[in-house]
């Protein structure tokens, strides 16, 4: 069984191949055969479940210790993956580096420049092209 689903596509917005949302994974058609981006794109489903899990593990802390009546909390917990990603640039950088580590360990691409760039543009990351070859590479 999967832990993912994917559906494929002509059309994505923000020139991106594929992007993740929880265990939603949806790509361009053209990149089917793509194994280095399918398994950037399952990294972020892996780091989504991971945050699920610790903001479920806090909710249930939170729940048994402090309040019941702070039970609602759980409905934020499949949101938190999302939110950490759009408000905290440092979490956005590592989940992209994670990604871009195992798309370049598995993909058998020729050149690994494109992830470089992409982390100094796509993603207002703030990393200079230097910065991000050594968070790539070392």
């Amino acid at each position: 069984m999967n832990y993912y689903l994917i559906k494929y596509t002509n059309k994505l917005t923000n020139g991106f191949g594929g992007t993740a949302q929880g265990p939603f994974i949806k790509m361009l058609s053209k990149y089917k055969d793509d194994s280095g981006l399918i398994e950037h794109e399952k990294t972020h489903v892996r780091q989504w479940y991971a945050v699920l899990a610790i903001g479920l593990l806090l909710c249930t802390l939170l729940t048994l210790l402090v309040s019941p009546s702070l039970w609602p909390l759980y409905g934020l917990a499949p949101l938190l993956h999302q939110l950490l990603y759009k408000l905290v640039r440092a979490y956005r950088r590592w989940c992209e580096v994670q990604a871009y580590r195992k798309q370049i360990a598995l993909g058998g691409y020729i050149s690994n420049e494109f992830a470089v760039t992409a982390l100094v543009e796509k993603y207002d990351l703030g990393l200079s092209v230097d910065e991000a070859r050594t968070r790539l590479f070392d």
